[in-house]
């Protein structure tokens, strides 16, 4: 399994997941604590109402939740960077890729750029790590 780039740091998909939901960024986190307060309850985990949101996402995943069911739910994926520089490809055969079904969205930030704001879609993280190179390399 490949691992993925993030901030010139190699971790794994998981690892990645991780910091994605606990990163703190205003209005545009992918997970905000309520929502991890939330999933407790919908599953009878008992919660402080001082916990952190490290601390609410050990306890989940203690409980037997998986990053991947915590990405599919909150739509995290990876930005077409890490494809290009995983496979040395340009964002073009990335959004070919797309058009072709050869990998999936999952979700898509909003950035601002040129006076208005922006989507750019998420790609599945998951399935960057497991997808083989020949099968990106003969479909762009």
């Amino acid at each position: 399994m490949r691992t993925i780039k993030y901030f010139d740091n190699e971790m794994s998909v998981d690892e990645f997941i991780k910091i994605q939901i606990l990163k703190n960024d205003g209005v545009h986190s992918f997970v905000f604590k309520k929502d991890l307060v939330e999933e407790c309850k919908s599953r009878n985990i008992e919660t402080k109402a001082t916990s952190t949101k490290e601390q609410l996402l050990e306890l989940l995943i203690e409980k037997g939740v998986t990053y991947k069911e915590m990405a599919e739910k909150y739509k995290i994926g990876i930005a077409s960077k890490g494809y290009q520089e995983t496979f040395g490809i340009t964002h073009k055969q990335v959004k070919k890729l797309e058009k072709n079904k050869i990998i999936n969205v999952v979700g898509s930030y909003e950035f601002r750029a040129y006076g208005k704001y922006l989507d750019a879609p998420l790609y599945d993280a998951y399935q960057l790590v497991s997808i083989p190179e020949d099968e990106i390399m003969s479909n762009i």
